[in-house]
């Protein structure tokens, strides 16, 4: 499928303009290197322009009736179902991911995202504490504000609305960017937003490098609220810049998740579980199976078998339902993650199969999916996170030295853990320092369960009612019924 280039500007107080002053940028075509689209980047007048719009419409938004939020969430995710195909072909053609995963994962999650928020948004409720039987304190939920939502370019749009489903649920306005790299699907919402009436002002986008939309963007002392989903080095940068304001931080970050195999797995549904993990969605998603642990007296047989399972993995382009693994998102990315196979090796790791671009594929940003073995803890390749098609095999001694390993991390986002023992996997299970953790499974996200991590993985957790509370304060008020006998001051009592 060919797409025309086009040209997006900015989605600021319900219309495609802004300013507009600023350069133009172009997002390319990973699987062939041609240009897909020209975007406007914001200027400086740009998101002061996006945040002011965003308060002004506030007060209104956070004042509507929840069902009335609610309708305007069943009507964007009705836009977003009615154009799936046509999303799902342009986030693939963007992104790089395969048309398998857009059109079964990506799209179908943020269609039902929206829906879920908007149901949740009339589930909310608060609190009675009864203080004797003399006072009586309403607790309840008020939105924050206006946020800023910082998306990624691995699966944009429905990253995208899990935040911004939740945080217009709640009554928040939104300052949108999407990453640079990829940002086509999500700029789609403009014309979804206006399409379905939503109040101008309540959704904003705003498009630009990091390094200068973005940053605008976070510095900005009039938003509230500071969602981001990306790298650990990029989250510790914002938790830096919001210090002397102290907005509310919303951050889903960087993994390098370890994939436990005991020696009583079953194997084959190990290795299954396994190539799934590290290498659906060409390996750049945050909860990759990276580190792959396997307990000594199995490591060689699943070695061997992991090994040539991933030379069989079909690599080529994302458009085609044969495809498993598609290009990475550009040519930087494409150099570093060579450069991470070559210090791995150069560190003493070996490399079993994979790392380089297949032969018959001479335009786009390919590589074949890789394993290493050999690895031990104190590696790159084991302690940074790649984002891209690389498995790390390391070998433990034992469940307990898996474990230990597992945990010699300074992520901790996921794990899964391997076993024929269910009761052993999930007191294993509890022993692993993860936000999430699967057990003879890949971990499969449910919108209504916490999701996120500890340590350098991210701060907060989304999905459920749990995104409902990141994206609101609570508010006590203190009601008298029949009081206490309280001090009365300024009497001029004599002594």
């Amino acid at each position: 499928m060919s797409f025309r280039m086009n040209s997006i500007g900015l989605f600021i107080a319900g219309y495609t303009s802004g300013l507009n002053c600023g350069p133009w940028f172009e997002t390319r075509n990973p699987a062939t290197e041609e240009p897909l689209a020209r975007i406007r980047e914001a200027t400086r007048d740009d998101v002061d322009l996006a945040v002011r719009s965003a308060q002004q419409a506030f007060p209104g938004w956070a004042a509507l009736p929840a069902v009335e939020r609610a309708s305007f969430l069943f009507a964007l995710a009705d836009v977003l179902e009615a154009r799936a195909e046509k999303l799902a072909a342009l986030e693939t053609a963007d992104t790089g991911m395969t048309i398998t995963m857009t059109r079964g994962g990506h799209l179908p999650r943020a269609i039902a995202q929206l829906r879920y928020f908007a149901e949740e948004a009339s589930r909310s409720f608060g609190a009675i504490v009864p203080l004797d039987n003399a006072y009586i304190h309403l607790v309840m939920r008020e939105p924050v504000g206006v946020w800023a939502i910082l998306v990624p370019w691995n699966a944009p749009l429905a990253v995208a609305t899990m935040n911004i489903g939740a945080a217009l649920a709640a009554g928040n306005c939104c300052v949108v960017k999407p990453s640079e790299k990829a940002p086509l699907s999500v700029a789609a919402l403009a014309e979804a937003a206006v399409k379905v009436g939503l109040p101008p002002g309540v959704l904003n986008i705003v498009q630009g490098p990091g390094i200068s939309t973005g940053a605008l963007l976070i510095e900005h002392q009039d938003v509230d609220g500071i969602c981001f989903v990306g790298g650990a080095d990029v989250g510790k940068s914002i938790a830096r810049c919001g210090a002397n304001r102290i907005p509310r931080l919303l951050m889903e970050l960087g993994g390098k998740s370890p994939t436990v195999i005991l020696a009583d797995a079953n194997m084959e549904a190990a290795i299954d579980g396994a190539l799934l993990s590290v290498f659906s969605s060409n390996g750049e998603v945050c909860t990759a199976g990276a580190r792959i642990i396997v307990e000594k007296p199995i490591h060689d047989q699943f070695l061997e078998c992991f090994a040539q399972r991933t030379s069989a993995i079909c690599v080529g382009d994302p458009m085609h339902p044969a495809t498993e693994v598609g290009p990475l998102i550009d040519l930087p990315h494409w150099e570093t993650v060579g450069r991470f196979i070559q210090s791995a090796l150069a560190e003493g790791a070996s490399l079993a199969c994979g790392g380089e671009r297949p032969a018959e594929l001479k335009n786009g940003y390919y590589r074949h999916p890789a394993v290493l073995y050999n690895v031990h803890n104190w590696m790159d390749i084991a302690r940074r996170e790649v984002f891209g098609p690389v498995a790390a095999v390391i070998c433990a001694k034992d469940a307990e030295d898996a474990i230990k390993l597992a945990n010699e991390t300074e992520f901790g986002l996921s794990a899964t853990i391997w076993t024929s023992d269910q009761s052993r996997g999930l007191q294993l299970a509890r022993s692993i320092r993860a936000g999430s953790v699967a057990i003879n499974s890949p971990l499969i996200r449910d919108i209504r369960a916490p999701f996120g991590g500890i340590k350098n993985s991210g701060l907060g957790r989304v999905g459920g009612q749990w995104s409902i509370e990141q994206f609101t304060e609570l508010k006590t008020t203190c009601l008298k019924v029949s009081g206490y006998d309280l001090p009365r001051l300024g009497l001029g009592r004599k002594s």
